[in-house]
């Protein structure tokens, strides 16, 4: 199966990996041969929560080689199954990759093969999470399901 690999890719293959205006990442990791998957988020950025706190001193976080704080995902990984890293939608704001990474768990966790076993969330609604945040989310979900 090659187009499993351990590098991110995105989801949707027209986009960009990672565009500028990112702080935070949504990603699912798929086991291929047992179907299972972990959806999560990564801050692209040590203590950055939104793009407009990045500055020319700001570290990077270790984002290019991170397979989840999953216990059972690092498990998966280092036992040697093959796995896919995708990264399914990018946010300038800590908050709507929060939520967006919440609605997804919320909606997936019950499917067989969800590796979520817990959802600790606490974000406010902000006018970010507009009309055009919902239907990237409502998309990811149809795309998913």
């Amino acid at each position: 199966m090659d187009s499993y690999k351990n590098e991110w890719q995105m989801w949707y293959r027209n986009e960009d990996l990672i565009p500028e205006e990112t702080a935070c990442f949504v990603y699912i990791i798929q086991f291929p041969q047992s179907g299972e998957f972990y959806i999560g988020q990564k801050r692209l950025w040590k203590g950055i929560k939104n793009v407009s706190e990045i500055k020319a001193d700001s570290k990077q976080s270790n984002w290019e080689e991170y397979c989840s704080s999953s216990k059972t995902v690092i498990e998966k990984i280092e036992a040697g199954e093959q796995y896919k890293k995708s990264i399914l939608a990018c946010f300038p704001t800590y908050a709507e990759a929060l939520h967006c990474e919440s609605a997804l768990i919320c909606m997936l966790c019950s499917q067989w093969g969800s590796l979520n076993k817990a959802l600790m969330a606490k974000f406010k609604f902000t006018g970010r999470m507009n009309k055009e945040h919902m239907q990237k989310v409502r998309e990811l979900l149809e795309d998913l399901t």
